[in-house]
């Protein structure tokens, strides 16, 4: 006996195969060609806080955010008048060490000069006392001769003794006198280091000074780089401390995009790679350069989601340099050209 089933039973049957086959191609097509994942980043930017170096009052600012400033512009000046008294007082001791350093050099250049005179006057006469002693020996040595012969009375010869005597007590004399002479250059060397204390001294005023200068040129606060003031911290009037922030400046032209890119993607990317991004207004496409690709893995991953033994698969930082006055830091962009 043979059992006829119903048409529809029939037909649903072949619909449901040939939704299998046709799922089944879908899927084998998409395993084989993936396209690649939308790659998602934010802008950052250089931007610096403007520090005070010098503790002190804000005796006034001079921008306001959204201002636009150039390299080296005064932003802001801190009360000097403190500053300016130390540069006074050390310009002061750098005229009173310059006096005390000249009066030095003077009295080194006399004593000096009086010393060397002193020597030659001194070894002049120990040449004399030299020459009177040789003489005065001569007729001593003569005399005594003489006198023992009985060809010249003794108080003759008492006489030219004496003489001998005197002589030989002024050359002692005149030995005396150059050996003091002598130390009278020694005085000199002695001058001559003072002096040198002096220039010494002299320099390190010169130094406070410089070192007072620029404390003096910190007090005005001046732009590092062309920008635009994005943050200000401070008002006319406040008291700062040492390092603190007054200013946020922003280049608006040096700007770059951060990607994080899972490991499996890396690939795709490489350095000096031109690339084209596209920011949530589609109309907003720019060019950019791949500048940088981590070599440290970000702390944030893509964890799997089910329990088929998938593994967690860590990110990347691609960094886009773009150098664009038309993004902000914080703008979300997508790769739509490179790392294809």
């Amino acid at each position: 006996m043979i059992t006829l089933k119903p048409a529809n039973t029939c037909m649903r049957r072949l619909t449901y195969g040939a939704l299998l086959i046709f799922s089944a191609a879908l899927l084998a097509g998409c395993g084989g060609q993936q396209s690649a994942p939308e790659a998602w980043g934010r802008v950052e930017a250089k931007e610096v806080d403007i520090n005070s170096k010098i503790p002190g009052r804000v005796i006034s600012l001079l921008v306001k955010e959204g201002d636009q400033v150039t390299k080296g512009q005064v932003l802001a000046r801190i009360d000097n008048r403190e500053i300016v008294a130390q540069a006074n007082q050390a310009r002061a001791n750098i005229k009173a060490v310059e006096a005390q350093t000249d009066q030095a050099a003077t009295v080194t250049s006399l004593q000096d000069q009086t010393a060397k005179a002193s020597v030659h006057t001194a070894q002049a006469q120990l040449e004399k006392a030299k020459s009177d002693l040789a003489l005065a020996e001569n007729d001593y040595n003569r005399f005594s001769e003489l006198v023992a012969s009985g060809a010249v009375s003794q108080q003759l010869f008492d006489s030219y003794r004496t003489k001998y005597q005197v002589a030989q007590a002024a050359y002692s004399q005149a030995q005396a006198s150059v050996v003091a002479a002598q130390a009278g250059l020694l005085q000199t060397d002695v001058n001559t280091a003072n002096e040198d204390a002096m220039r010494s001294k002299l320099a390190q005023a010169q130094a406070t000074l410089q070192q007072v200068e620029v404390s003096l040129d910190e007090t005005e606060i001046r732009a590092p780089f062309d920008g635009i003031i994005t943050a200000k911290y401070v008002e006319e009037g406040a008291m700062v401390s040492q390092g603190m922030p007054l200013l946020a400046l922003q280049d608006p032209v040096d700007n770059w995009l951060n990607l994080k890119v899972r490991e499996t993607d890396l690939s795709r990317y490489t350095l000096k790679q031109p690339v084209k991004i596209q920011g949530r207004d589609s109309n907003l496409i720019l060019d950019g350069t791949i500048v940088d690709i981590s070599k440290k893995a970000e702390f944030a991953t893509y964890r799997a989601t089910n329990e088929r033994g998938d593994n967690d698969i860590i990110t990347f930082n691609v960094k886009i340099q773009i150098n664009s006055d038309k993004v902000r830091p914080g703008m979300r962009f997508k790769l739509i050209d490179g790392g294809q």
